[in-house]
């Protein structure tokens, strides 16, 4: 996926509030995008993506009141996970698990989840 994409993707989501850009590069060797979009429930979601021709770092870093929620990269951290160097955080640096390769569309959906079953427990 492209950076657009993935602006695209924060744009049509009915669970971003906002949006805010600090890098955006389209060049023909490769894209980055760096954003910040508030979520509804007062999370926050920080996007670093990087892509070019035969490479894609990404990180996906969700906060809530300053304090990490959950978080999806790539980085080399883990290397005897099965999916390495794909996996996903929960709660903090240390709680790391393996998962898939994800995109910004399945952030969104696990974040829409969430935000929807703490919708129903506050009612």
């Amino acid at each position: 996926m492209k950076v657009q994409g993935i602006l695209d993707a924060l744009s049509s989501s009915e669970i971003v509030e906002e949006i805010a850009v600090t890098v955006l590069v389209q060049e023909p060797g490769g894209q980055a995008l760096r954003a910040v979009a508030s979520l509804k429930g007062g999370y926050v979601l920080h996007i670093n993506e990087a892509l070019g021709r035969d490479f894609r770092r990404y990180s996906y870093h969700v906060q809530k009141e300053g304090h990490m929620v959950r978080r999806w990269d790539n980085a080399p951290h883990w290397p005897d996970m099965k999916t390495f160097p794909h996996h996903h955080h929960l709660g903090s640096e240390k709680n790391a698990s393996e998962c898939r390769e994800v995109f910004v569309e399945d952030v969104l959906n696990e974040m829409k989840t969430i935000i929807r079953l703490e919708g129903a427990d506050s009612s």
